[in-house]
């Protein structure tokens, strides 16, 4: 089976993009693809922090024209591209379990976009990893 992994490490316009850019191609070619948030962008998975615009990781033309056109909604927005997928049964969504747990220490209680099929480690992840036999593994 075909299968894409997307590691999203940043919650910052870049990655968001790059990521709605890998899972934009993985579903249109009929690849199934699961998505491992993990360190602060886990937070973009969460009602709390997915109304905030992600930060910028530089302020070049590059990443000011992708905020204008994610703001002015002239392109769809990451999440509404993964909603899409999951519709098509073609994407699963995963949330490294021991970032959320600091973060809660840190924040509180976190509530969880319904997107999010649930919470893994990295034993978990590459467990999965070890049965698959065709996989494209990217991190952004």
């Amino acid at each position: 089976m075909k299968k894409t992994i997307i590691f999203v490490t940043k919650y910052t316009v870049e990655s968001l993009y790059s990521m709605q850019a890998l899972l934009t191609g993985a579903s249109n070619t009929e690849v199934d693809t699961e998505i491992i948030f993990n360190g602060a962008s886990v937070l973009a998975m969460t009602k709390q922090f997915y109304n905030k615009f992600p930060k910028a990781d530089s302020e070049n033309e590059y990443t000011k024209i992708i905020m204008d056109v994610w703001s002015n909604g002239e392109f769809p927005d990451w999440l509404k591209v993964m909603t899409v997928a999951k519709q098509a049964d073609r994407l699963k969504v995963y949330l490294c379990q021991p970032c959320i747990e600091i973060f809660q220490k840190k924040l509180g209680k976190l509530d969880l976009l319904d997107i999010v099929d649930g919470k893994v480690n990295g034993v978990e992840v590459f467990n999965k990893l070890k049965n698959e036999q065709d996989f494209l593994f990217v991190t952004v």
